[in-house]
């Protein structure tokens, strides 16, 4: 039994066996409030633990990166293109109280930031996050929860970074169609699986229906592998940075390249991603 199950239980008996009926109401609201400042101490409590938690695995992720070859590596590529980035946005990420995986991912991304000396704060969002996990991103970290579903659909009009760690393939197509504009497309700086693996493992009959616009972005984009040195390998497996680069690449100037801007849709079958629709289902389920 709980504490404040226990104060309860006590307090409730207590005004059982009071006789006088104008102190048995006023002793009952006492004892209501007070179960009620115990339950919110409680709260507050197990909120302040979760915090101090995840903190301090997240301190020990960013300090196991520190001294990594591995994020050395990444800055010497990362530095000079993430040079004039105003946004940092992160989808994807996943559950990173419970998952090592994801925490990492989030210690990596903190850590870019803070090595690359961007002002910005991270703006995060998954479909998947607890409410522990927004608590803990906007409060304990500082950092911002988007609250809308866009499925990847993010349009940038200044340079932004975006981290996908292992997204779904069908979130980066929507972001890039969103973007397909000479004036937006170099804005969009992108740490997500690697375009050049997305478009080696499918035949393109496949790949223009499922990933139209990756399938064009190769020949767009500079494509830079991180290579995955670190001691955990399923972490940052297939990572690529990918950023415009039509200085070298002709074909940007090209007015063909932009042409044909259909919205992509997905059959429900081909579904990767966490759609709004389903995201409204399991609201009302």
């Amino acid at each position: 039994m709980s504490e404040v199950d226990a104060v309860a239980n006590e307090l409730d008996f207590k005004l059982v066996v009071t006789r006088k009926g104008k102190n048995r109401s006023k002793q009952r609201n006492k004892a209501h409030t007070f179960v009620h400042q115990l339950e919110d101490k409680e709260r507050v409590d197990r909120t302040e633990f979760c915090h101090k938690t995840v903190l301090t695995q997240l301190q020990q992720a960013e300090a196991d990166l520190l001294q990594s070859e591995f994020l050395r590596e990444c800055l010497e590529k990362l530095e000079p293109v993430l040079v004039g980035v105003q946004d940092i946005i992160c989808l994807g990420l996943g559950n990173f109280l419970d998952c090592t995986i994801a925490r990492y991912q989030l210690a990596f991304i903190r850590c870019v930031r803070n090595k690359a000396n961007l002002t910005a704060k991270g703006q995060f969002f998954d479909p998947v996050f607890t409410p522990s996990e927004v608590d803990t991103l906007q409060h304990a970290l500082g950092e911002t929860v988007l609250q809308e579903n866009l499925e990847g659909k993010y349009s940038v009009e200044r340079k932004t970074l975006f981290f996908l760690p292992h997204c779904p393939k069908q979130i980066v197509n929507n972001l890039l169609w969103k973007n397909w504009y000479p004036h937006r497309l170099p804005n969009v700086v992108l740490l997500c699986n690697s375009f050049s693996t997305v478009v080696n493992n499918a035949p393109d009959r496949l790949l223009r229906i499922n990933a139209g616009y990756i399938l064009r972005a190769v020949d767009l984009f500079q494509e830079v592998p991180l290579r995955n040195s670190f001691r955990f390998g399923d972490i940052f497996n297939d990572t690529s940075l990918h950023y415009f680069a039509n200085n070298d690449r002709p074909a940007g100037d090209n007015a063909a390249v932009w042409d044909c801007t259909v919205e992509p849709s997905y059959a429900e079958d081909d579904l990767e991603l966490i759609s709004k629709e389903k995201v409204a289902k399991l609201a009302f389920a």
